[in-house]
């Protein structure tokens, strides 16, 4: 870390530092590493204390006595944080040319993957059935695209699409609103983990201690969007999170994608009226989004010979999902033998099970 970026580093961990404020600072200041030296800090106190409390100046003077800022290195060393800050070389060139671009990016996992065609996937977290099927079929065709999928970490649309990511073998970065200490959803933090362990990437704006708050998951959208080529929005309610998400994309002059869902579907209102307003494109097929960017999506897929009864349940399943008890009447086979069959086409990864028995291809 260079002294300029621990600089910067050293200011973020002080929590009444607020984007605004650490403008501000930086402005009074000649050059970054100014914030180690005492006697000027000291004599920039009038101006400070236009946008600071004096007992935070009295907390910041002090830790520059004591050179704490020189543990800055040791501690992220041992967490194996990695930094880049705005003044880093590896500092995306999509969030330097945003309005608020991070002042650190705190990171674990593979930072080249910043360098790499990403896409977002995004929507509610009260996901339904339709919205799990539609997350999983655009994750896996954009995965075999070539693309690193972007997402928040965050229940429903967001872990689908990262474990989705996983199960394909592809490359994932989640942008965490909190801490990387202090991963949110708390039963996420086992993802996290295999995200890092399989060579992907989790992000945060803010240091390894800090817990999430409400005010800092909108704003940790715009770096979802910045980073990301195209956003798609696979299910969202009206008042869904991912609106923020979406007016960022459109302000960066980023594609938005939009999958339509019932007009009956409460958790669809929100990606629908996206596609009324002409604020995304609607898409049905993940060549939808391809033929934007003019790529032609190559999956290998093995060319397997079903049994004919194999292919009954596939055609019967061809037209939407089905429960086990529907099946059963439309291939009029025994409980036993659509066990079997079923259990088969799992296993071969043709189809996947939900709650409630219910089945459907993949």
């Amino acid at each position: 870390m260079t002294d300029n970026e621990l600089a910067i580093v050293f200011i973020d961990s002080f929590d009444f530092f607020s984007y605004k404020k650490k403008e501000l600072f930086f402005k009074l200041l000649d050059k970054e590493t100014d914030v180690f030296n005492y006697d000027k800090i000291k004599k920039l106190t009038p101006k400070l204390l236009e946008f600071l409390k004096q007992e935070n100046i009295d907390i910041f003077l002090n830790q520059i006595l004591t050179k704490s800022y020189l543990n800055v290195n040791k501690i992220l060393n041992e967490l194996k944080i990695k930094i880049i800050t705005v003044k880093s070389k590896d500092y995306p060139k999509s969030l330097k040319n945003i309005d608020t671009p991070p002042f650190v990016l705190y990171c674990k996992g593979d930072i080249s993957l910043l360098k790499k065609e990403g896409f977002a996937i995004v929507g509610t977290r009260h996901i339904t059935n339709y919205g799990k099927m539609v997350t999983e079929k655009f994750t896996k065709g954009l995965v075999n695209a070539g693309f690193t999928i972007i997402s928040g970490l965050a229940e429903g649309v967001d872990t689908l699409a990262h474990t989705t990511t996983l199960n394909e073998k592809g490359k994932t970065i989640a942008i965490v609103a909190g801490g990387l200490n202090e991963i949110y959803p708390k039963n996420n933090t086992n993802l996290a983990k295999m995200i890092i362990d399989s060579g992907g990437l989790i992000i945060s704006e803010v240091k390894p201690s800090r817990k999430p708050e409400a005010y800092m998951f909108p704003i940790r959208n715009r770096i979802i969007a910045a980073l990301s080529c195209g956003v798609l929005i696979t299910e969202a309610q009206e008042k869904s999170g991912v609106i923020h998400t979406k007016n960022y994309a459109l302000e960066y002059g980023k594609d938005v994608f939009s999958v339509p869902g019932s007009i009956f579907s409460v958790a669809s209102v929100g990606a629908n009226r996206m596609i009324v307003n002409s604020q995304a494109k609607a898409v049905i097929e993940v060549e939808d989004i391809l033929d934007e960017y003019k790529i032609n999506l190559k999956i290998n897929k093995k060319i397997e010979n079903y049994s004919m009864e194999e292919n009954i349940i596939i055609e019967a399943l061809k037209f939407g999902e089905k429960t086990f008890e529907e099946l059963k009447i439309i291939t009029k086979f025994e409980t036993k033998m659509l066990n079997s069959l079923l259990t088969t086409l799992l296993i071969r990864g043709l189809i996947k099970k939900l709650a409630g028995n219910v089945y459907y291809i993949v």
